[in-house]
């Protein structure tokens, strides 16, 4: 950061870029949990203990078996589960699509407004532009962690647990689930840890991004559980939104690698990333998101821009049919 060094003090409202400090491509360990929600809040006093690497790889690990031995017992054309044909499950669907569109609806708004809050308080801190900006997202202090992420997002970590319930609900209506549907639900196990584990500023984006799609989604899914007709353009329309989340908050968090702020306590330019842990959390992310990213927009353009139909078209090849079985039952079915 040596030319940062010597930039005059006084200017700053802008925020610098520079090549990421040698410090952070480290392996991250012996680095301490960071302090989690406020006490008395849900789950706080587990905080350390979900912290632990091997609870969402153990749990990773018995849904992407248990879902594997799902499919090989029941093949392709299964017959629905006796249970899958009832009433009661019919609205106990409806109520867990329901309760994931208020929850994530819950989690866009807090922590969009903790964002906001965040970077005014910032901007009062004799900062302005866009340094106040980078402050209050990188700062672990008085940022955006302490003003929300460490509730909301450790939150959003334990909700991935929960989500696996979409594929049970899929296998219980005799469908297969797709290796793709695996891949995402256990890669974001993974990947919300990483960035709550080690408190990465960048996590803000999957939170905030992620909350947002999954509302548009399971209240599409609730229309549809209640047989309300809902235009095709809607599918296309959030296929489209799934996309626009990947590739543009994967580039919102790769630019964390680069940013420097101004900090006022400091009297200097600080490195958003600071230690190895938030590094090795935004790779996590970002090697996560950039296969679902390639496969989703291949299935973009096949289906949408060249606009093959299905009488004209050459057979699908298997990664492609992988692809579009999954946004098809990520929106027909469940994610």
């Amino acid at each position: 950061m040596g030319a940062l060094q010597t930039r005059k003090i006084s200017n700053n409202s802008s925020a610098l870029l520079s090549s990421p400090p040698a410090l952070i491509f480290h392996f991250p360990v012996g680095i301490d949990i960071p302090q989690g929600p406020p006490e008395g809040s849900l789950f706080a006093s587990s905080f350390d203990w979900l912290m632990d690497i091997r609870v969402p790889i153990t749990i990773a690990t018995v849904y992407a078996t248990c879902v594997h031995l799902a499919n090989r017992s029941r093949g392709p054309g299964s017959q629905p589960a006796r249970f899958a044909r009832t009433a009661l499950f019919k609205y106990l669907v409806i109520a867990h699509n329901i309760f994931l569109c208020l929850y994530s609806a819950w989690t866009c708004y807090g922590m969009s407004s903790s964002l906001v809050r965040t970077v005014i308080g910032a901007s009062h801190a004799h900062l302005r532009g866009s340094s106040s900006f980078w402050r209050g997202l990188c700062s672990l202090n008085d940022g955006i962690w302490e003003n929300g992420l460490k509730y909301y997002g450790f939150l959003f970590y334990l909700s991935k647990f929960y989500e696996v319930l979409d594929t049970v609900i899929i296998l219980a209506k005799g469908k297969q689930s797709s290796l793709l549907q695996t891949y995402h639900h256990s890669g974001a196990m993974l990947s919300m840890w990483a960035g709550i584990r080690w408190a990465a500023p960048p996590i803000w984006i999957f939170v905030v991004f992620n909350s947002l799609i999954h509302t548009l989604m399971y209240f599409y899914y609730t229309l549809s559980g209640l047989k309300i007709p809902v235009p095709k353009a809607v599918k296309r329309a959030l296929t489209t939104a799934q996309i626009c989340q990947f590739v543009f908050g994967g580039s919102l968090a790769v630019a964390h690698l680069f940013v420097y702020y101004f900090d006022p306590d400091s009297n200097q330019y600080t490195s958003c990333l600071v230690n190895p842990g938030q590094t090795a959390a935004l790779f996590m992310n970002v090697i996560y998101l950039a296969p679902l990213t390639y496969l989703f927009v291949g299935f973009w353009i096949d289906s949408y821009v060249r606009g093959r139909k299905s009488s004209t078209k050459k057979p699908t090849k298997p990664v492609e049919a992988k692809v579009e079985e999954y946004a098809d039952k990520m929106i027909e079915s469940q994610e």
